[in-house]
Parts: C-alpha cells; structure tokens; sequence
C-alpha cells in the first residue's frame, strides 16, 4: 500500500490548481505528443477551457524520429479538433550531435522549437506525472547531481520568458491510464518506448517495476524526496542570492573577498549563482572548485583565465569578470582623423573633439598630422600634471583598465606622438591649460557584449 493516499483525476480540482497554484498566463499551450498522458491533459484542459483565464492551444513536436510520425501527427490533429482545441504541429531536427543522447536530442530540439512558437508570458502544459518524477531523480543521483538537481522537476518554473507548468506532478501513472480507458479515449503508442537502450527507458521499463515490487510505496517515496530537495534547494538559492547582493559589484564582477571568507560549500554555490546570472553553463563540480581554487588561490600578479565557451572569467584588482573571448579586429597602423569626428573599426564606436576648457591645445592639435591608433608595444607618453614617461601597461595599471580592455582604448597620435588616451588622459606637451579652450576627447564607446 501506498504512503500516500493516491490523488485521483478531477477536472474541477485542476481548475483550482491553476487559478491558485499557478501564474495566470497569456496563453495555456497543451504539450500533446499523443500520448496517453497528454491525451489525458488535454482532455481534462478541455473540459475547464471555459472557466480559464486565457485561451487555450494544443502544440504537437514531429520528431521526425518514427516512421509514423506524420499519422501521428494527424491523429494529434482529430483528436484536438474533437476537444476544440486550436492545435499546431511543428516539425523538428531532432538528431543528435557528436556525443548527445537521441533522447537529449529530442528534448532539446522540442523544447527549442516550442519556446519560439509560443508567446512571452504564455504557459506551457505538460503531462509529466509523479512517476516521471521519480525517474527524474534516480536519473539526476546516478549522474552524481546535488541537491538542486535531485529536485527533479519543479511544478512550474520560469522559462524562456514563459512559463512551464507539470500541472498532473501528483498523479501516477497508473491513475491516468485508468482514466483514459475508463472514458475511452484513444492514444499513440510510441514502440520507441519499450525499448531499453535509453536511460530513462531502461529504469521505467525495468529498474522501477523490481523496486515498486519490493517496496510499494517506491515511487511515492521517491517523489517526496524531489519535493524535500526542492526546498532545500530553494533555502540553499536563498542563502547565495543574500551572499551575492554582498558580493557582486555594480559593474557586475564578483568581489573575490567574499568568495575567500565564505565556506566552500557557499563559495560554491556562490559562483553558481553568479555564473548563472551571466547566462553561463553550469560548471561541473572539478571545474567549479579549479575556477575557486584560481580565483582566490592564484598569486595576485597572475592572469587568470576559465575559459567557458566563447566567454571567459577573468580575475582583476580583486574581482572575477565575465568577458568576451573574441579577438578585436583592429588596424595594425594609425589612421587619419579628419573632422570633429571619427567612426571607430571593430564597433568601438565614436571618438569626437569637442570645444571645452582644457583638454588638447588647439594650437598641438594643428601642430601635426592626427591620427588614431591602438596599442602596441612601444606607446610612451607623460600624462599632463603627473612626473615621468609611462609605458602604455603601467598606464593602464594606474588608470585600473583590466587587461582585455586595453587593446580597445583608443590612442590619439599628433605628428606621430602620442597626444590622449581617449576616455582616461591627455599627455604633455599637448595639455592645453585649464582656462583654455580647447578640445576634449569624447569615446561613445560600444561595449563588448558578453
């Protein structure tokens, strides 16, 4: 016998569940592969569409994976249409790259294309129900995932500027069949089901049949041990937003400070966080303790780099950024300015002379050739009221520029000698004095984009 008392099917008891539970969307959108349990959802949407606050869609995915996805397609179609439900198939690539899972494939490709198709604010529905979720969580333990991943999947998240809700999460499997053949309703049977090679296939097929056998209670049991994740899950998230309001900077970096007094388990999840607020994958758990390892370890002169992906995090002066990877295609020699302003290469944006008190004289500025140009490796230059020449590095250094920066500052020559770095100084002898009027240096500059 169950722990549980088993939840049974009630139209009116779904209704609550949305109009309570749940957000109120723009659109409800039915996942309907065919199914019985999307056949089961769908049913049961169209029995409370009415009392619904938004209207309702049923959205098929044709993986192109079977041979009879086009008449499972158009039975999708009928069956839609007998509920009075507007329906919309999409066809999707749904093979898998060099080293991905068909299944993963799949998924990914679905979720893809039903994220384009609907709109912000709508809800997805689908049909996943409590045994599903008990799968989800083996699946997670046995690929080593903590907490936040032994929450299997949540009843409704945010997705995509969406939202995406399991609304039947508390049902069994069993349960929805029943209901299915005791209103005679007519589903897909997907062969690709029965199958054991897939993962999931393999523990619903086998693993979980053997457990429910010598513990009845299995599935139910596995599925509150989802739900006592989630909510440690969400105390843990608590914990690391209330640690990065501390922690993050208002340019968005991380003071490494924090990560070095906290706890490791909170650095940890510390960096997640913070990665994850910069759209960046999750780290693995090796590679999660070798980014905290170079970002607090690391000596204070060294140039820190974890690559992830086409973006980077980079360590300076006390903090870790987000930077891009690409390389700036610049000129390899100055070009000539002309006229109050120029268009920068590479999207940098615009440099512009403008009449001001201080800034470049006049009189240096018409004194030679201008020409701007960016660094390379022998740009000197004395900026106005500081003592001594500079190398272009220790100005960067004394200026705060961080390492990736300095390639995209533009360098002001006049007559071949360096006359600004735009955005931080002008150098002597072209400083024109404070009560004269001359020309400041503005840089509109376009960020590189993370």
């Amino acid at each position: 016998m169950s722990s549980r008392a088993e939840c049974t099917i009630d139209a009116q008891r779904l209704l609550a569940h949305l109009h309570d539970d749940l957000p109120t969307p723009t659109h409800y959108w039915v996942g309907f592969s065919g199914g019985v349990d999307s056949t089961v959802l769908l049913h049961l949407i169209a029995q409370i569409r009415a009392s619904l606050p938004a209207p309702v869609s049923a959205i098929h995915i044709d993986h192109g994976l079977q041979a009879e996805s086009a008449n499972w397609s158009q039975h999708c179609a009928r069956t839609a249409e007998r509920c009075g439900i507007p329906y919309h198939s999409l066809r999707v690539d749904a093979r898998p790259s060099a080293g991905e899972s068909p299944e993963a494939a799949a998924r990914a490709a679905r979720y893809a294309a039903i994220a384009d198709a609907i709109e912000d604010d709508a809800m997805l529905l689908t049909a996943h129900h409590l045994d599903d979720q008990a799968e989800t969580l083996l699946l997670q333990l046995l690929r080593g995932a903590g907490v936040e991943g032994l929450a299997a999947m949540p009843a409704c998240r945010r997705w995509h500027n969406r939202w995406h809700a399991r609304p039947l999460l508390a049902l069994r499997r069993r349960t929805l069949h029943a209901w299915a053949v005791e209103k005679r309703l007519h589903w897909i049977e997907d062969p690709s089901n029965a199958i054991d090679v897939a993962d999931r296939n393999y523990l619903r097929n086998r693993v979980m049949p053997m457990l429910g056998a010598r513990w009845p209670a299995a599935a139910d049991n596995i599925a509150r041990s989802a739900e006592l994740c989630a909510d440690a899950a969400e105390t843990i998230l608590g914990v690391a937003e209330a640690d990065l309001a501390t922690a993050q900077s208002d340019d968005g970096a991380l003071r490494l400070s924090m990560l070095r007094e906290l706890p490791k388990a909170r650095a940890r999840k510390l960096l997640r966080v913070w990665l994850r607020g910069h759209a960046l994958p999750s780290l693995s758990l090796t590679r999660l303790d070798e980014a905290l390892s170079q970002l607090c370890d690391a000596r204070s002169d060294a140039d820190v780099t974890i690559e992830c992906g086409d973006r980077a995090i980079r360590r300076f002066r006390g903090k870790a950024y987000v930077v891009a990877q690409h390389r700036l295609d610049l000129p390899g020699e100055p070009f000539d300015w002309q006229g109050d302003e120029v268009v920068l290469p590479a999207g940098l944006g615009v440099l512009r002379r403008v009449a001001a008190p201080g800034g470049i004289s006049r009189q240096m500025w018409d004194s030679g050739r201008v020409q701007v140009g960016f660094r390379h490796a022998d740009v000197r230059c004395r900026p106005a009221g500081r003592e001594g020449t500079r190398s272009f590095k220790k100005l960067a250094q004394s200026f705060d520029i961080p390492p990736w920066e300095r390639e995209r500052i533009p360098i002001l020559l006049i007559g071949g000698e360096v006359a600004a770095l735009a955005g931080y100084c002008v150098c002597e002898p072209f400083a024109a004095a404070e009560d004269e009027q001359g020309w400041q240096l503005e840089w509109i500059a376009e960020r590189i984009k993370e």
